[in-house]
């Protein structure tokens, strides 16, 4: 294999799959990325087995084939190498030459024969979404993924097609975040739970303007993009009935700045207790006031005016969920409905539908 290509675009490629790669390996061949070159094209491909990535850089190939090297090492290369051509060339015994303006670099490869397959999927049902919309419902959701290990199907995003809409749900359990969008098809109803480091990639890479498809298959996710290819196997189990957990009554409900919200909510959880960071939330008329308790250390108080004129009502949140859900929201009016001092309260935007986010009490 010799390919000349553009040491931009091939750091560029490099940047996109390399994340996939885990640090720590048992099986060698995996801590590699795979490079392919033929026809127009050198394709970049890594894989940890549960989640692989593929992206398609141009260049000129004089000769084709692949060959695997070091992900971590070939990108530490290819970052501090000059502005210029770069030609990959294997020689003898899976050893890579690199070459880019005065600099060069003999690399041991292993063979590709034994790289995990990553290719298309066939017979799926494609939906197209705008890369901006896919990554603001990641980012409406993603922080409720749970990182308890002992429950499997939570530590991923549920994503589920029902009538025209697109669904994204994440919970950890104490919350649920949940994002809905409208699609322009009316495509077949189906779900599956996306995991986490898939999860992570797809917001990293995905950006504003480009139009992306996605598709579910019996035990698949697959995102793709012009050159670019994510796959990932859908974690196994029951996502919970999240419609059941969404509160269907609201009776107390408040407005009020994004920021001022996010500012007080900071300064009073300083003296809250460490671990669950509890933050008492009490609402009387004209005012919603945050206080918090440290035994070692004392006490915060701050009141936010609000305009409400119902009776008094007292509850304990975790302020690190609070300040997760808010911060998810791009509008700078936020909404806070409550029932009564024991049930959850549900956070979204004012100006904005489509995405809100469950929180369950806490006793203070």
């Amino acid at each position: 294999m010799e390919v000349h290509v553009d040491r931009d675009a091939f750091l560029r490629g490099l940047q996109m799959v390399h994340n996939i790669v885990e640090p720590r390996q048992t099986i060698p061949i995996l801590a590699n990325v795979l490079v392919q070159a033929d026809g127009e094209t050198v394709r970049l491909t890594a894989t940890d087995l549960e989640v692989g990535a593929r992206v398609s850089v141009p260049a000129k190939v004089v000769r084709g084939g692949g060959i695997t090297l070091s992900a971590r090492k070939l990108l530490e290369i290819v970052k501090e190498l000059p502005a210029a051509p770069l030609v990959i060339r294997v020689q003898e015994n899976a050893w890579v030459a690199l070459r880019c303006g005065g600099v060069s670099y003999k690399l041991v490869g292993l063979s590709p024969e034994d790289f995990p397959a990553v290719g298309a999927v066939e017979s799926a049902t494609w939906i197209s979404l705008d890369g901006k919309v896919l990554r603001d419902m990641l980012t409406q959701t993603s922080f409720a993924i749970s990182h308890d290990e002992s429950r499997y199907a939570l530590n991923g995003i549920l994503f589920s097609v029902q009538g025209k809409d697109l669904r994204l749900v994440a919970t950890d359990g104490h919350r649920l975040a949940l994002a809905v969008r409208p699609l322009v098809d009316d495509p077949t109803p189906v779900s599956g739970i996306v995991p986490r480091k898939a999860v992570q990639e797809i917001a990293r890479i995905v950006g504003s303007g480009e139009e992306v498809q996605v598709a579910i298959t019996d035990n698949q996710f697959v995102l793709q993009m012009p050159n670019f290819l994510l796959m990932a196997r859908l974690i196994e189990g029951t996502f919970p009935n999240y419609e059941q957990v969404v509160p269907k009554e609201h009776p107390k409900r408040i407005t009020l700045s994004r920021g001022a919200l996010t500012a007080a909510l900071r300064r009073v959880s300083v003296l809250a207790e460490e671990r669950t960071k509890p933050v008492k939330f009490t609402l009387t008329p004209g005012a919603l006031t945050l206080s918090a308790y440290h035994p070692d250390f004392g006490e915060a108080e701050e009141s936010l005016e609000v305009e409400y004129a119902g009776e008094e009502v007292t509850i304990g949140f975790n302020s690190r969920y609070v300040l997760d859900a808010i911060g998810a929201q791009e509008a700078e009016q936020v909404v806070i409905e409550l029932k009564d001092s024991v049930s959850s309260c549900v956070i979204k935007s004012f100006e904005e539908e489509g995405a809100l986010c469950v929180i369950m009490p806490m006793r203070i």
